[in-house]
């Protein structure tokens, strides 16, 4: 099966998923971030270009109307949204059978000793959960975009700058991440050869190499979720911002009222 070599990076310097791959393989995240806004000038072509200059431009017209709980209200929706993702993934991890949780492949023990099983249904495992998170995550951030349209034409013309970001770069973003169960499979072959000459039976026990590499699938993909939520914290903190100053402004209004003879 033709794979995609892995990057070198699949977030920013220091986010948990660089760091989460980086101590399972010191080689998956070992470049430097240097030159990042000529490498970042790279991933847009003609028409992206053309496309974030409108945006840039942009003036949006309203009708407009205020939310002071803006930022309350996106954050509400940011929690649900990824606790919902949170619990399917603990419900997976779990072995609970529902019609909404994906399923954990099940353990044939009854395979003969020595013999490697197959990778692919935990390929096909983490791929359902990917989809799973880009669906609520891009369904999340539109609506997000909607709330900043309806504020103000600072936050629509954000926006609007958003939406062109996220058309750009989604090409990039979707080959970094599905360059992910190449990596897994790299692990699961390196975890089966420190265990393989343990019993089927013990592969999920506690210290089981089967069993490792399920946690490993676990925590990379609680990082996916943490670096693919970035954007919709970056409007969420642009929403508190402007309500902030918004504050701000009506406190120094008041006071210079108060202070007026």
């Amino acid at each position: 099966m033709y794979r995609t070599q892995t990057p070198a990076h699949t977030g920013p310097a220091g986010s948990r998923l660089v760091e989460l791959l980086a101590s399972l393989d010191p080689k998956a995240a070992s470049s430097s971030h240097a030159c990042f806004a000529e490498r970042l000038g790279r991933l847009f072509d003609l028409s992206d270009t053309i496309a974030l200059d409108t945006a840039t431009q942009h003036r949006p017209k309203g009708p407009f109307t205020a939310q002071p709980d803006i930022s309350e209200t996106l954050q509400a929706d940011l929690l649900k949204t990824r606790n919902t993702l949170l619990e399917n993934l603990s419900h997976s991890f779990a072995g609970k059978q529902a019609a909404s949780v994906i399923s954990l492949p099940p353990l044939n023990k009854d395979i003969p000793a020595g013999k490697r099983p197959t990778f692919g249904p935990y390929e096909r495992f983490h791929q359902a959960h990917q989809r799973q998170m880009i669906a609520a995550l891009t369904n999340l951030r539109l609506r997000a975009r909607r709330h900043l349209c309806a504020h103000s034409a600072e936050l629509a013309r954000l926006a609007e700058l958003d939406a062109v970001f996220e058309h750009g770069l989604s090409a990039y973003v979707r080959r970094c991440f599905s360059a992910m169960p190449a990596f897994l499979e790299k692990r699961y072959r390196v975890l089966w050869q420190q265990g393989q000459h343990t019993p089927p039976q013990e592969w999920m026990a506690a210290n089981g190499w089967l069993s490792q590499f399920c946690q490993e699938i676990q925590m990379l993909l609680l990082a996916e979720l943490d670096a693919r939520q970035e954007p919709i914290l970056g409007l969420l903190d642009a929403a508190a911002g402007a309500t902030t100053d918004a504050d701000t402004r009506l406190t120094d209004i008041d006071d210079k009222e108060s202070t007026t003879p």
